[in-house]
C-alpha cells in the first residue's frame, strides 16, 4: 500500500521525465540566463523579421496593383516598374537589420535589469533608426526615378514612416528636450527632431526638371544622413542617462547614514 502511494506521489515527476524530458523545467530554471530570456527574445526578433518582410512585400504588391490599374502614361508605368523592383528589394535589408540586431541580444547575460533597461532598449532604438534610414534611402531612390522619368511614379506604401518612427528612436532626445523646457530652453533639440519629422512622406511626386524639384531630391538624400545622425545622438544620450541611473541605483544601497545613540543615565 505504501509503495502504491509513493508511486502516486511520484507520478508527476515520472511523466515529466518520460514525456517532456524535463524541457519545461530547464526553460524555467534557465529563464534568467543567456540560454533563457535572451534566446527567446532573439527568436522573437527572427520571427518579426520574417513577418515584416512578408508584410512589406504584400503592401507593395497591393500598391502596385492599384497603381497599374489606373490610367498612368507609358513612361510613368515603366518608371513605376523599376520603382517596384527597387522597393521590393528594400524589404531584404530591413528584415536583415531586424534579425541581425535581434541576434546581438544573444550575447553575454549580466542580469535582467541591464538586459531590460539597457540592451533591449538600445537594440530597439538602433533597429527603428536604421529601418527609418533604409526607408528614407529607398524613398530618395524612388524620387530619383520620378525626377529622371519626368513622371509621378507609384508611392512607397510605407507612407510617412520616417516621421512616425522618429518618435520611437528619438525619445532620449525628447526626454532631454522636456527637461530643458523646464528651464525655458530646448528649442534647438525641438528643431532637430523637426528635421526628421519634416521628411519621409514616401511620395514619388516631385516637380521634375526644375530647381525646386532638384532641391526636394537633394533634401531626400540629406534626410538619410539626418536620420543616421539622430540615431547615434540618441544612442549616446540613452547610454549616458542609463549610466547615471545605474550609478545612482548602485550608490543608494551603500549610502551610509550616520546615527548616534546616546545613553542617558
Amino acid at each position: 500500500m505504501k509503495k502504491f502511494f509513493n508511486q502516486i506521489l511520484d507520478f508527476p515527476q515520472m511523466v515529466n521525465q518520460k514525456i517532456f524530458s524535463a524541457k519545461l523545467n530547464s526553460i524555467v530554471d534557465d529563464f534568467n540566463s543567456e540560454n533563457g530570456i535572451r534566446c527567446w527574445v532573439k527568436s522573437i526578433y527572427q520571427i518579426a523579421a520574417v513577418l515584416v518582410f512578408v508584410g512589406i512585400e504584400c503592401l507593395l504588391v497591393l500598391s502596385a496593383l492599384d497603381y497599374f490599374g489606373g490610367e498612368s502614361g507609358a513612361m510613368a508605368k515603366l518608371g513605376s516598374a523599376l520603382a517596384f523592383i527597387l522597393l521590393a528589394y528594400s524589404a531584404f535589408p530591413i528584415a536583415n537589420v531586424i534579425r541581425s540586431r535581434g541576434d546581438s541580444l544573444g550575447g553575454t547575460h549580466k542580469g535582467m535589469m541591464e538586459f531590460l533597461f539597457k540592451d533591449l532598449v538600445l537594440v530597439n532604438i538602433r533597429i527603428v533608426g536604421e529601418v527609418a534610414a533604409i526607408v528614407a534611402l529607398f524613398a530618395a531612390f524612388n524620387l530619383t526615378l520620378s525626377f529622371a522619368f519626368n513622371a509621378d511614379l507609384m508611392a512607397d506604401p510605407s507612407g510617412n514612416v520616417v516621421a512616425t518612427l522618429s518618435g520611437f528612436y528619438a525619445f532620449p532626445m525628447a526626454t532631454i528636450n522636456h527637461l530643458l523646457s523646464m528651464f525655458n530652453d530646448g528649442g534647438l533639440i525641438t528643431s532637430l527632431i523637426g528635421l526628421v519629422d519634416g521628411f519621409g512622406s514616401g511620395s514619388a511626386v516631385i516637380e521634375v526638371w526644375s530647381w525646386a524639384g532638384f532641391w526636394v531630391l537633394t533634401s531626400a538624400y540629406i534626410q538619410v544622413l539626418i536620420v543616421l545622425a539622430m540615431l547615434y545622438i540618441n544612442l549616446a544620450i540613452y547610454k549616458y542617462i542609463y549610466s547615471i541611473a545605474a550609478a545612482i541605483i548602485d550608490w543608494v544601497p551603500r549610502m551610509s547614514i550616520p546615527l548616534s545613540i546616546s545613553n542617558n543615565k
